[in-house]
Parts: C-alpha cells; sequence; structure tokens
C-alpha cells in the first residue's frame, strides 16, 4: 500500500484522445510525484515496478489529461529471452492491480482509499505480446503537470534484478542535485517494506542494501553510505544506529540547478534573496533541504532585522547558514 498525504481533491475527468501506440513515445527519463517515490511503497516483482516505470516514461510534460491507456511491448519488461515471460507479466499485472494508495488529510481526518489500475476498463490487459495500462483516472494529480518530482534514468532501471535496488534508484535520485541523503532508520524501514521485518539493523542493512551498492556502482547513482548511532545513549556495549547517511559518488554540482527555481514563486524568491546576502550556491545545495522553506524564511527575515549590523554579508550569512544546516542534520534523529 502505498500512503500519499494530499491537501485537495481536483478533476478527475478523463479525456479520450486518439493513441497511436509508438515505442518513441517512452522517454529515456522517468518522472515520479514526489509523494509517491517517499510514500510507503509495497514489494512487488521487479516486472511490475517496470510496467510502471514504462507508463511514467509515457507521460509527456505538455500532457494535460491521462490517456485512456498506455502500451507497451512485453519485451521492453522482460528480455526476449526469458520463456517464460506470460506467466510473470500476468503476475505482475496481478500485483499492481491489487496496489491501492491511501490518501489522507490528517488534519481533516480524511483519508480515502484508490487502487493504481482501473481495471473495469476493457482495455487493461495483456494480449498477444501488448501490455496495456490503464491507470485510475482520480489519480490524475500525481501523474500529470506535477510541480514536485524526481526523475530516474530508464537505461539503467530496466537491468536492476532486485525490488531493493529499484528503490534505492528512486529514492537516490531525488538527491542527485545535493548527493546525500540522512534517512532515520525507523523512516528507511518503511520505505524499503520492512516493517516488521529483519529487527537486527545489521541484517536490516545487508538484505536491502547488499544488491543495490552492486547494481548502482556502474550508473550515475553508485553511492557509499555510514550507520549514524545514537551518541545520547549511556548504554554499554554498541549504540544503535539511528539513521544512515548515504552519498552518491559522482555528484559535482557547484550551482543551483534551475529546476529548483521552477518549483514555485515562493522557492525562486527565496533563493534568489539568499543569493542577494551572498549565500553561496554550494551552500544552497548542501543544506536547502534540510533547513527547509520556513527555516530559510526565518533566516532571511533575521539578517533583514539586523540591517546594516551585517558588515561582510558572505562571511556573516555563510557561517549562520551552514551552521544552521548542521544543526538540522544533527537532530535528524528526532523525527523517529
Amino acid at each position: 500500500m502505498k500512503k500519499v498525504k494530499v491537501k485537495d481533491k481536483r478533476d478527475i475527468a478523463q479525456m479520450t484522445l486518439p493513441i497511436i501506440y509508438n515505442e518513441n513515445d517512452v522517454k529515456k527519463y522517468a518522472k515520479q510525484h514526489w509523494n509517491i517515490t517517499f510514500a510507503r511503497q509495497k514489494k512487488v516483482s521487479v516486472y511490475a515496478k517496470r510496467i510502471m516505470a514504462n507508463v511514467m516514461a509515457m507521460i509527456k510534460d505538455d500532457d494535460s489529461d491521462l490517456r485512456p491507456y498506455y502500451q507497451m511491448h512485453v519485451s521492453s519488461v522482460i528480455p526476449n529471452t526469458d520463456t517464460d515471460s506470460y506467466t510473470k507479466i500476468k503476475n505482475a499485472f496481478i500485483e499492481l492491480a491489487k496496489l491501492h494508495w491511501l490518501l489522507e488529510d490528517i488534519d481533516k481526518k480524511r483519508f480515502e482509499v484508490r487502487h493504481l489500475l482501473n481495471t473495469s476498463d476493457i482495455n487493461c490487459k495483456y494480449e498477444n505480446g501488448t501490455i496495456t495500462v490503464v491507470l485510475n483516472p482520480i489519480l490524475k494529480p500525481y501523474f500529470i503537470e506535477i510541480a514536485h518530482y524526481t526523475t530516474y534514468e530508464l537505461k539503467h532501471y530496466m537491468h536492476f534484478s532486485s525490488w531493493y535496488s529499484l528503490r534505492m534508484f528512486e529514492l537516490l535520485a531525488a538527491f542527485k542535485d545535493t548527493g546525500v541523503w540522512i534517512v532515520p532508520i525507523s523512516e528507511f524501514r518503511k520505505l524499503m517494506d520492512c516493517d516488521g521485518k529483519y529487527p537486527d539493523t545489521t541484517d536490516l542493512i545487508k538484505k536491502t542494501l547488499s544488491e543495490p551498492l552492486e547494481e548502482l556502482d556502474s550508473t550515475d547513482l553508485a553511492f557509499t553510505f555510514k550507520t549514524i548511532q545514537d551518541s545520547n545513549t549511556h548504554a554499554r556495549g554498541r549504540k544503535p544506529v539511528i539513521a544512515l547517511e548515504f552519498r552518491l559518488k559522482k555528484v559535482t554540482m557547484k550551482d543551483v540547478p534551475e529546476s529548483w527555481f521552477e518549483f514555485s514563486d515562493v522557492h525562486k524568491n527565496v533563493l534568489l534573496r539568499l543569493r542577494a546576502w551572498m549565500v553561496t550556491d554550494t551552500n544552497i545545495i548542501r543544506y536547502a533541504k534540510v533547513i527547509g522553506m520556513e527555516g530559510a524564511n526565518k533566516l532571511l527575515y533575521e539578517w533583514q532585522l539586523k540591517g546594516k549590523e551585517i558588515q561582510d554579508k558572505a562571511k556573516y550569512c555563510n557561517a549562520v547558514w551552514v551552521r544552521v544546516g548542521k544543526a538540522a542534520l544533527e537532530n535528524i534523529s528526532v523525527s523517529q
């Protein structure tokens, strides 16, 4: 089950469009809503994941609605050399048909359960080597004209043999701008569908990261990781692991990516104001996500109040920004 927090409902009408199936329709990258990437996802077969990656890659940036259906040839999901593709696709279809999302507004104490596929549509099927997927139209806001999203490259994704590799590829893609992801161990369990599994943390890490470390190593999302232990415990012996820190091997970014300015006018305004106060792009990239919009606005307001008291903007503002960012990283265990 995927759990997605939403604020409001949107238009769910599905417009009928003429469809001409063309494999060139599939882009090199799949674009996935940020909330879906960080939702609690049920572990399914790699074939079910590949099918949905292909669907997301067919959705164009200028699409204003979902298509009546999305088609792909079975060979785009399972190699031609596989002699049991029919059974694997059938099982993958059953998995996707069972998947449902919990759309929840906690503040209003309201939730809705929606299945991923519209299986009542006669087009949703597999026939003569062609996979036809019909998405549930009520989930349109999570596929069409999305503003906050992650992207990942299909050429690598389609060759992973482990669900854990597919999942880590999606998650790490969200941090390719900064190259760093620190996640509480309890949250990591949820993201990797390991609640109630592998109670020993060492075992959890081995089971979930052994294959991704190997399979992602030849990609742009090759990574290393280290454990973060609880420094506040006074118990004897090994201190408990409270978080994991992932670092991408190939990050060389020095400038704030243009995509950050496109999230919203609010994001753009904050980034421009940080630059005006001489905060370097390197420091913005490194700490923006942990400080957050609220934290950044608070600092900007404090600097504005100080005004002329700040004689060296570059030295003072960067020092404050880095100090607040490091403190936020150190306090991440609070979210457990």
